[in-house]
Parts: C-alpha cells; structure tokens; sequence
C-alpha cells in the first residue's frame, strides 16, 4: 500500500513536471504516451492488469477542450498472456480521462465516449471535454474497456 501510494505521488510530481513542459497555457497539453508498465494507479485510475507496449502514441489538448489522442500498435507485453501477447486481448475500446493533479493527487476531471480499439492496437479519439479551469497540469490516460466495463489506464502522458 506504502509503494503504491509513493508509485502515484512520485508519478503525479513526474506528470506535473513533464506535463508543464508540455503545456501551453492552464489546461493545454501536447505530449507523448507511454504504455503501462504495470502496478502504478495514478490517482482514482487502477493501473493495467498486465504489460503492454506501444508503439506511438499522442495526446493534444487545447484550451478550449478539444482532446485528440492517437495510438499505434497498443497491446500487451506480458509472456503471462501466452498466445494472447501482442495482441489487445479482450480489450474492444477505449475511452480518454483527463486528470487534474489537486491536494490529494490526480483525478478524473473528464472523459470521453468509448471508441474502438483495433485487432493491432490502434485507436483515434476525437473529442470535447470540459476541463475545469483550475486543471494546470492535465493529465490525460487511456482506459480499457474490457467485458463492456471501463478499468485501469493501459497508456498516460507523462510517466
């Protein structure tokens, strides 16, 4: 529980410190993704259940809410998962958050609709959320769908 929390808060203090080289203003953020390596929740979003890799990905977000995020080639790295590595699984979609890092670390400030996520791993979200003006290093991951329910991030700006 002790490094778990010490996992969330040093990757909060990471994503505010990358993030805000990456910000162009209160709520804007142009960064890469990177995929989840397992065991980090970052604020009110479980970690992945397993290793994945990718092999691009990109988060924009404007000032005025329009969120972009594009990833390539998504999908598990994990010997765990047998004939199912490099592949997304049981994964069909999913959905970007936008955390804003408070007081008590990241949470999900918005999130957008489900869209798909492809047999290779790819995914485009395109998308208006609104961010609270008070959203200074946002945050942005995205979250499996995984047997119709939304679960942990499996690719986040800033770690």
């Amino acid at each position: 529980m002790v490094l778990a929390y010490k996992l969330t808060v040093g990757f909060a203090a990471a994503a505010l410190a990358l993030g805000m080289a990456g910000v162009a203003g209160a709520g804007e953020l142009k960064a890469d993704l990177v995929a989840c390596p397992t065991g980090i929740n970052i604020g009110d979003v479980n970690s992945c259940g397993k290793i994945w890799k990718l092999k691009h990905g990109h988060a924009h977000l404007s000032s005025d809410g329009k969120l972009m995020v594009e990833v390539k080639g998504l999908v598990l790295n994990d010997a765990s998962t047998g004939e199912f590595n490099g592949t997304p699984d049981g994964v069909d979609g999913v959905a970007a958050a936008v955390l804003c890092v408070g007081a008590s670390g990241p949470a999900v400030a918005a999130q957008t609709d489900v869209v798909p996520l492809s047999k290779s791993g790819d995914a485009k979200v395109h998308a208006k959320v609104s961010v609270p003006s008070g959203c200074i290093a946002p945050i942005v991951v995205l979250r499996e769908r995984y047997q119709g329910k939304i679960g942990g991030w499996l690719a986040g700006t800033g770690l």
